[in-house]
This record gives C-alpha cells, sequence and structure tokens, in this order.
C-alpha cells in the first residue's frame, strides 16, 4: 500500500520523540535525589507537593504530550528544510536555521504542554511558585538543552543516514545483512536524458550540470511515492530499484517513468526560460536474480551485480533506436501483462551489446 512520505516522516519522528521523553522522564525519576540536589531544589514541606507530582504518573503524560507536540514542530522544521528554498542553501546555514527554528519550537512546545497541564490541573501550581528560583536556574536549561541537543542530533542523523541507503535499508546496514553477498530479486530502471550529448555541448558544462540537478531535483520529490530506491547516479543517469516481492513493485516502476514526465512537463515554462528546451528521459527496466552486498570502507554502500543490471542497462540504450520512450524485457513484461493501466508492444527479438543471443523487448505506454 502506498503511503505518504509526510505522514511516515511525522510518525516516525513524533514517536521518536516521544519515546525520548518518556526515557528522560524514567531516568530523571530513577535518578531524582541526584537532580534534585543538581537544580538545588530541597526536600521541604513547602516542596513536597512538587515531589508527589514529581512521582506520579502525571510526568509521563506530560513527557508524552511534549514529545508530540515537540516532534511535530521538528518535523516541520525537517519538511521545511527538504521542501523549500532553504535546501540549496550551504551546509552551515542550514544548520543555523535549523538550530534557530528547533529552540523556537521548544518553546512553543513547552508553553504549550505548560498550559495543557495546568488547564487539567495536573501540575501543582502553588509548589512550582516556590521552586521558581530553580526553575528558572540556568542549570535547569543547560541540563534540558543537552538532552535536546542529543535526541535532535540522533534523529537527524537517522534521518540523513535513511535517506543515503533509501527506505528500510537502515536496518539492514544495522544487522549486517549484506555482510555476505545474499541473492535478491529485484527491479532496476536506467532513467536517462534523451539527446544527452548534444545538450552537454550546447549548454556548457555548468548549465548542463544545473539542468540534471534539477531534473533529479524533481525525481527525488516523487521516488518515495512510488516506493523506488534510488541506486545510484551516473553522469545523467539514473538508476532505481525495487524489491521483486513487493505486490505492486511493478506498476509503481511503470507509474514513476510516467509520473516523473507529467513532472518535466509541468515544469516546462521554467526548463524553456532557464535552458532553452524541456528535458525528456528514457528509461530500460529488467528484473531478476542478482547479488547484494556491502562494498568500501571508506565510502561504504550496498552495491548489486549480476546480468540483470547489465542487460537492463542495454535495453534503455536502445530507444533511441527503436523510438521509445519505455522499454522493458520480456520477463517484465510477461509480469506486468495483466495490469491494464498500461499498454506493451513486443518490437521483436533485439540484439544487445554483449550478449550472444538477441532478446525479445517491448514497448510500454498508459493504456
Amino acid at each position: 500500500m502506498k503511503m505518504n512520505k509526510n505522514l511516515i516522516d511525522w510518525l516516525f519522528i513524533t514517536i521518536s520523540w516521544i519515546i525520548a521523553c518518556l526515557c528522560i522522564t524514567a531516568v530523571g525519576i530513577f535518578f531524582q535525589a541526584i537532580i534534585f540536589q543538581f537544580l538545588e531544589i530541597l526536600p521541604t514541606v513547602q516542596n513536597q507537593t512538587y515531589f508527589d507530582y514529581f512521582n506520579s504518573g502525571f510526568q509521563y503524560i506530560e513527557s508524552s504530550i511534549f514529545g508530540l507536540v515537540f516532534g511535530s514542530v521538528f518535523f516541520v522544521v525537517y519538511w521545511i528544510s527538504e521542501n523549500t528554498s532553504l535546501r540549496k542553501e550551504s551546509f552551515g546555514k542550514i544548520m543555523l536555521i535549523k538550530t534557530s527554528l528547533y529552540l523556537i519550537g521548544f518553546v512553543i512546545a513547552f508553553l504549550i504542554v505548560f498550559g495543557i497541564m495546568i488547564q487539567f490541573d495536573f501540575i501543582p501550581i502553588s509548589s512550582m511558585k516556590d521552586m521558581k528560583h530553580s526553575l528558572t536556574s540556568w542549570k535547569f536549561y543547560i541540563a534540558f538543552g543537552f538532552f535536546l541537543t542529543l535526541f535532535s542530533v540522533i534523529i537527524n542523523f537517522i534521518l540523513e543516514v535513511s535517506k543515503k541507503y533509501g527506505p528500510g535499508n537502515l536496518w539492514h546496514i544495522f544487522i549486517g545483512k549484506y555482510h555476505k553477498p545474499v541473492i535478491e530479486n529485484r527491479i532496476f530502471m536506467f532513467l536517462d536524458l534523451k539527446d544527452s550529448t548534444a545538450y552537454a555541448e550546447k549548454l556548457g558544462h555548468i548549465m548542463y550540470s544545473n539542468l540534471i540537478q534539477k531534473c533529479f531535483l524533481y525525481l527525488n520529490e516523487i521516488v518515495f511515492d512510488y516506493q523506488a530506491q534510488i541506486y545510484q547516479y551516473v553522469g545523467d543517469e539514473a538508476v532505481l530499484t525495487w524489491d521483486s516481492s513487493d505486490f505492486d513493485a511493478r506498476k509503481y516502476s511503470i507509474e514513476l517513468f510516467f509520473a516523473f514526465q507529467k513532472k518535466l512537463a509541468r515544469h516546462a515554462s521554467k526548463f524553456e526560460k532557464d535552458f532553452g528546451f524541456v528535458p525528456e528521459f528514457k528509461a530500460g527496466i529488467n528484473e531478476g536474480p542478482v547479488t547484494a552486498a556491502e562494498v568500501g570502507f571508506i565510502k561504504r554502500d550496498i552495491a548489486y551485480h549480476g546480468d540483470v543490471l547489465n542487460t537492463g542497462a542495454r535495453i534503455q540504450n536502445k530507444c533511441n533506436e527503436l523510438g521509445k520512450s519505455l522499454l522493458v524485457s520480456e520477463e517484465f513484461a510477461q509480469q506486468i501483462k495483466n495490469l491494464h493501466l498500461f499498454k506493451q508492444e513486443l518490437l521483436g527479438k533485439v540484439a544487445l551489446k554483449g550478449k550472444e543471443r538477441a532478446i525479445n523487448i517491448y514497448s510500454v505506454d498508459q493504456a
């Protein structure tokens, strides 16, 4: 089932922050004597109400609400950094802006939670007034700021690493699934810019790089919607992959290609203004067994090896010759023949470079 990326990111971030806040609360209660001493909160008669509150279940309610509210604010900041012009700024500027927004978000979340807890009479106000000097101490905010920063770094790290390796692969890396080569059945799409050589000569290196950068930016905006993983970029070519065992993987791969075409067409006027033409892409798709393994040490990555990739790349190279935008192998075509959303045409046996025997190739278009 296709799930919205924003919803998944929000769920992950808010649940992570709820868990983090609950952990902080549990640790705080366990080491309460040390914490009270650090914050200079004395076990006096006036403070007893607060001590009772601190040891009650209300602390976990407060932590859960704060985790939900601040997690939502954290998600908004993350979304802004990923989906607006901010992502084009330098790393240093992005971090400075995000940190400032996190601090603002913390204040907002603190005020919201404090207001909710007071509204329902959970927090002992009279005791809080007696402890005003302790809760406005710099020690309180340094301690809380430390945990806020720590968990912000951890959650941002997980999001960035997950983005690098693709959805679901972070867990595989963590458990060492690919330390030793494993066999997987996968779908590969080789997506390449049409007439790339002519465009490169016309635009020059800088403008051509800007063109590729913009095209792949639009591609990145839709890959998650179609459950795709970007395996690698090679010049003006992107290689995408899906797990063949996923029920809708083949349908998603075809839909992604046409969705990418439509996305480029929607920005046609922008491309015309900036580059003088609207880019078009061609693609070749193949599926079958490949070997997956972690490679490298300095720049570790997951690599796929096998004839499936070689054949997929060769199929894509035939697009210009056959006058088609999307070509697929016979193995893949047989798997989608019952999908009435698309129409396919057998183009006959085609000789591929490096292959001893010609293979059947199909073109695919929208029905």
